[in-house]
């Protein structure tokens, strides 16, 4: 099998069901090649696009009677930035929700029978907007925004916020949309869904987020013993079920929560189980709705029941793709973390070129799932090892928190460490090891690079963060937001740190060549400060190339996928002497 036969490949990144009508459903998937919104009647089992980008569609909606579909419209392509719009189901031109509005960054919408609710940037202030068909109003918001469950009749909004000062601890606030004003607040806690006035709710305990349900007054804990995140993510029509979502170290299950006698059921995954707790919904009180994927498969719908589960929609050419299976490692790191990495280890005895490989985020987690990237590094003859360094997702708060005020600091020493097991192990050759990743990956590939020189063949990086206070200054509200919640403050409150966590800032230290792919309109990682820093390399002597891309921060399909990977391959083969 090629490689480039894994990029080309059938994959769902999410799909979601109409509340009140469950055949309806709507999957952003690439089955022609670019991420799409695509609608989906489960009753004939026939799907269609329902949206025509240039550049990948990254989410979509549903209204609670599946006659409409929700999604972002950009005014340029890949830039994530312009207006929603509204699709019929069964096809047709489509309505601008918020036609009145200036462009603007948003995430997520919540169709109700009220009118939409959103998450998004309104005048240089993160903000919610209910937009009813008549006017579209804003609330502004006190920090960033990370999570939106619509209450009752539709005109009361729980929002989750970050707390200031904590990162990405979160705190709850209910809007009343109407008037604007905050009705309720609960900090360390996050809304996840609504049944009626009662939300099911998850708190932070200790190290870990645990459920509950509030009523606006009193908070009734669900008690169960299930180890890591367990977090309730939808409740059934008839209000007996809430889906609880576990996530722990990297993967996870899902769990029936019977309201009527507290009692707690395990659903049946597949091997690879389903860990993204924003992926789990109830089609009935029986059976979930979610996406699996394993290092063999790409992304696919699956439903999950008490006795077992099965594929809901299958796409062509989803294969299986043979290849490795990941291997998990742990070691340790500074101040006596533990660490985890996923390995693929060639055959033989080692030691090999490797790639040193970090995910984007940086809260997420890398999973041993289906990777395009890692499997053509590794198709290649690298050894590959994908680390989930501190600031990932699914280890506990406090593993997550560590990198609040820190960037480029803890995280850089867990890459550094994954390096020295790497060698120690007789798994890399420690003159030919490659450090590689995407957004928050790539910012780590080129802070690896200038903070530990001495350490890689060859640094090669998608749309980096080359200078925090650069990209604060191009950023929209959202990303300033986020910024400012990872370190803790904005450029003008904290310039050393912005500095600090820089990459630019170690310019004279690099030594290793470097390849940086860079999208033109990337608004996450803009193009500007990369330029900037690829002039001040090259005027210093340093090896550096740029590629640059047509395309957003998520990319414009397989084909463009592919050629990056291409000159990804070329160069790590070309500096470590590979044919």
């Amino acid at each position: 099998m090629d490689w480039r036969d894994r990029f080309r490949a059938p994959a769902v990144n999410e799909v979601k069901s109409a509340s009140s009508n469950a055949s309806r459903r709507v999957f952003v998937g690439n089955p022609g090649g670019r991420f799409q919104a695509h609608a989906w009647d489960a009753s004939t089992g026939e799907w269609w696009p329902v949206t025509d980008s240039e550049a990948a569609v990254t989410s979509a909606a549903i209204s609670p009677d599946g006659e409409w579909i929700y999604s972002m419209v950009e005014e340029e392509s890949g830039t994530e930035i312009g207006h929603f719009h509204r699709f019929p189901f069964s096809g047709g031109d489509s309505e601008d929700v918020t036609p009145e509005l200036d462009p603007y960054p948003a995430y997520l919408i919540e169709p109700t029978e009220a009118g939409v609710v959103m998450l998004g940037g309104m005048g240089g202030d993160p903000a919610i907007v209910l937009a009813d068909g008549d006017e579209a109003r804003a609330i502004t918001l006190p920090s960033l925004p990370m999570g939106l469950v619509v209450v009752g009749d539709g005109r009361r909004a729980a929002v989750t916020l970050s707390t200031p000062g904590r990162g990405l601890v979160p705190m709850l606030r209910v809007y009343d949309l109407g008037s604007g004003e905050v009705i309720a607040e609960m900090d360390e806690m996050r809304a996840t869904a609504a049944y009626g006035d009662l939300m099911a709710v998850s708190v932070v305990d200790g190290d870990w987020m645990r459920p509950a349900v509030w009523d606006g007054d009193a908070l009734t804990p669900i008690e169960t013993d299930i180890p890591g995140d367990v977090v309730p993510v939808d409740w059934s029509q008839d209000g007996s079920t809430i889906l609880l979502s576990q996530t722990y170290r990297a993967g996870g299950a899902f769990y029936l929560y019977r309201v009527a006698t507290g009692k707690v059921e395990a659903l049946v995954s597949p091997p690879g189980a389903p860990f993204d707790r924003d992926l789990g919904l109830l089609l009935d009180p029986d059976t979930a709705l979610s996406v699996w994927s394993d290092a063999s498969h790409p992304r696919r719908p699956v439903e999950i029941r008490p006795d077992g589960w099965s594929v809901a929609l299958s796409l062509d050419g989803q294969g299986p793709y043979p290849g490795p299976q990941w291997e998990e490692f742990i070691y340790p790191s500074t101040g006596g973390a533990e660490i985890q990495g996923w390995l693929l280890r060639p055959e033989g005895k080692g030691p090999w070129p490797t790639v040193v490989y970090t995910h984007g985020g940086p809260s997420s987690v890398h999973t041993p799932s289906f990777n395009p990237v890692c499997g053509a590094w590794f198709d290649r003859g690298f050894a590959v090892a994908s680390i989930n360094y501190r600031g990932s997702t699914t280890f506990g708060e406090s593993f997550r928190e560590a990198l609040t005020g820190h960037i480029g600091g803890p995280d850089i020493d867990d890459v550094a460490w994954a390096w020295r097991w790497l060698v120690d192990n007789r798994i890399a050759d420690p003159e030919r090891v490659v450090k590689n990743g995407y957004s928050y990956g790539g910012y780590l590939t080129l802070q690896a690079l200038g903070t530990r020189p001495d350490l890689w063949a060859a640094g090669v990086a998608g749309a980096p963060i080359t200078d925090w206070t650069m990209l604060f200054e191009d950023a929209n509200e959202i990303l300033k937001a986020y910024d400012r919640s990872l370190f803790g403050g904005s450029p003008e409150e904290l310039p050393e740190a912005y500095a600090k966590a820089s990459p630019r800032t170690y310019v004279e230290s690099y030594r290793a060549p470097i390849l940086i792919s860079q999208p033109e309109s990337d608004t996450r990682t803009p193009t500007r400060p990369v330029k900037v820093f690829v002039e001040e390399l090259r005027a210093h002597g340093k090896q550096v190339e740029l590629e640059m891309l047509q395309a957003g921060h998520a990319g414009a399909g397989a084909t463009q996928s592919i050629r990056m990977m291409e000159s990804w391959l070329d160069f790590g083969s070309r500096v470590v002497g590979l044919d």
